[in-house]
């Protein structure tokens, strides 16, 4: 009993299969649905998703009745046959490839409500489930993603043209032979947490955990000739007097005679206490300040370096703090890291690029 399906329906079925927070019947029909299409027999089918024969024929009856939503039938409220004609779904792929607001929509991201009004005004068109429009999204080549949060003052265009002052400046410095660093201060947190694992089937454990949070901030300044991170831990506050212990550190851990350090804009990094100490004679007379623009962390090759050893040690749960901000510090100092300000990684849409 083979099914049509067409290499659209079939990529969202397979994804549909794989994921695990959908319905078990909805990944079984999908299931089904593929073997089906590939000539596979009905009491094979039946067999592998643990089904009578008889229900995976009313199945692929529904299937060939209403394609898509059958699928989805009971489990998301949706009742709806494939109402778009395929010309309009290729119209709709048009409008959604837009920002809503130029389709007229109030509002400023593609969600549920703002492609029910289109599909109603355009199309005279309206599905009873939202399920029904979350497919029309994932169709027309849209996904299910976490936006990039970035501060409402970032200014793109000022952003745009202090960076390449900075960029100016920082390659005019190398090639003079100073060494420059991009520094930032980092947070990390420890708590214990408990993760899923593999139970015997049917019976339940206990697993002690101490819930007490524990903190620990660290200065990095990622040099852009070496590529290795120098990291300091702070102690208590990020504030002017670490900040100001740490660049003694890096100065005196630094052979050569002038330095470069590119900071963000905190307001620590901006105090008379430290701007002071950058003068002939005072303490960090070998440093020379440079400030990235407000509200573009984003630009600072060690926010990459700092996000990236987070995310390749924060699947892993310590039982201590020790071993948390151990791991942490081993993973970025332990490494080249070949980001400066002309290279540095795609920005990924869970990051902790907000100031």
């Amino acid at each position: 009993m083979q099914v049509e399906v067409t290499l659209e329906e079939t990529a969202v079925l397979i994804r549909w299969k794989k994921r695990s927070d959908n319905h078990v019947l909805v990944r079984m029909k999908a299931e089904a649905i593929l073997y089906a299409s590939r000539g596979v027999d009905v009491g094979i089918i039946a067999e592998m998703v643990e089904r009578t024969e008889r229900t995976v024929q009313e199945w692929l009856a529904e299937w060939r009745a209403t394609r898509m939503c059958s699928v989805l039938t009971g489990h998301a409220g949706n009742q709806n046959a494939a109402k778009l004609t395929r010309t309009q779904k290729e119209e709709l792929k048009a409008i959604l490839a837009q920002p809503p607001s130029r389709s007229g929509v109030h509002a400023e991201f593609w969600d549920v409500p703002a492609i029910r009004e289109v599909v109603k005004i355009l199309f005279d068109v309206e599905y009873q489930a939202d399920s029904s429009y979350q497919l029309l999204l994932r169709l027309c080549g849209l996904s299910f993603k976490l936006p990039d949060p970035f501060d409402e003052h970032r200014n793109e265009k000022a952003i745009t043209r202090r960076m390449a002052e900075v960029k100016t400046q920082v390659n005019a410095l190398l090639d003079a032979g100073w060494e420059v660093y991009t520094a930032d201060e980092v947070r990390l947190e420890h708590e214990a947490e408990t993760r899923r694992m593999w139970l015997p089937r049917g019976q339940r454990t206990k697993l002690s955990v101490d819930r007490q949070k524990t903190s620990q901030s660290f200065f990095g300044a990622l040099s852009l000739t070496s590529k290795k991170v120098k990291l300091y831990p702070i102690e208590g506050n990020q504030n002017t007097e670490q900040t100001i212990l740490s660049l003694d550190r890096l100065q005196r851990e630094t052979e050569t005679e002038k330095i470069a350090v590119v900071l963000d804009n905190a307001r620590f990094h901006h105090a008379k206490a430290l701007t002071a100490l950058y003068e002939p004679g005072r303490l960090l007379e070998r440093i020379t300040p440079v400030f990235l623009p407000p509200y573009a962390p984003d630009h600072n090759p060690v926010e990459h370096v700092r996000n990236t050893a987070k995310n390749n040690t924060a699947n892993i749960q310590r039982e201590t703090p020790e071993e948390t901000f151990g791991a942490f510090a081993s993973y970025i100092t332990g490494r080249a890291f070949d980001y400066d300000f002309e290279h540095l990684p795609l920005r990924e849409t869970r990051n902790d690029f907000v100031s």
